[in-house]
């Protein structure tokens, strides 16, 4: 009997939460989210050393991004009702441990599936994994209800590393869907 009371009281616990599903399995299938991710890699992933911005896109670096894109990790992804599509992925950072870097956002693609709309929300600091996830899947849950990020930005954050940028000197400019500096 105990045994059904605490299967009960499971279940009405996981009926009555209110966090939506982030895992992007539930989404989309492996097949969807290496387009997803290849649809955004040449916005997220860093440029080969001398490019111009606009080069990027030149197909003559497609190996290059592949390969970028097979190093990111969709680790997040949620649809809202106005079909934004928010996501969080991973990559390695440089560094002596093991580290991560993690980009929140959202993009919107129009009826042939063309991306119409990105822009990155966050980029997190270098972190080790298990921090990484424990903060950026926080960072990107505030994303999705449009919850203000404000005080996870590094001069607000007392010392605690969550937000590397937008800070004082960077912004994501949508229109040109890339960091600038102010």
């Amino acid at each position: 009997m105990k045994f059904l009371y605490l299967l009960w009281f499971s279940f009405i616990i996981l009926a009555c939460s209110n966090k939506p599903n982030y895992d992007p399995s539930s989404s989309l299938n492996g097949k969807e989210k290496d387009e997803f991710v290849w649809k955004i890699i040449r916005y997220t992933a860093k440029a080969p050393d001398g490019l111009l911005y606009e080069e990027r896109f030149y197909p003559a670096y497609d190996s290059f991004y592949r390969y970028q894109a097979s190093r990111h990790r969709l680790e997040a992804y949620f649809v809202n009702d106005n079909n934004e599509h928010y996501f969080l992925l991973s990559r390695p950072a440089p560094s002596m441990v093991e580290k991560r870097v993690a980009i929140g956002g959202k993009v919107v693609f129009d009826k042939k599936g063309n991306l119409s709309e990105y822009e990155e929300i966050f980029r997190t600091w270098k972190l080790i994994p298990d921090t990484l996830k424990r903060r950026s899947y926080m960072l990107f849950d505030k994303m999705v209800r449009n919850q203000d990020l404000t005080s996870f930005l590094t001069k607000n954050s007392k010392g605690e590393e969550y937000i590397e940028f937008p800070d004082d000197l960077n912004y994501f400019d949508k229109e040109k869907r890339r960091w600038m500096q102010k």
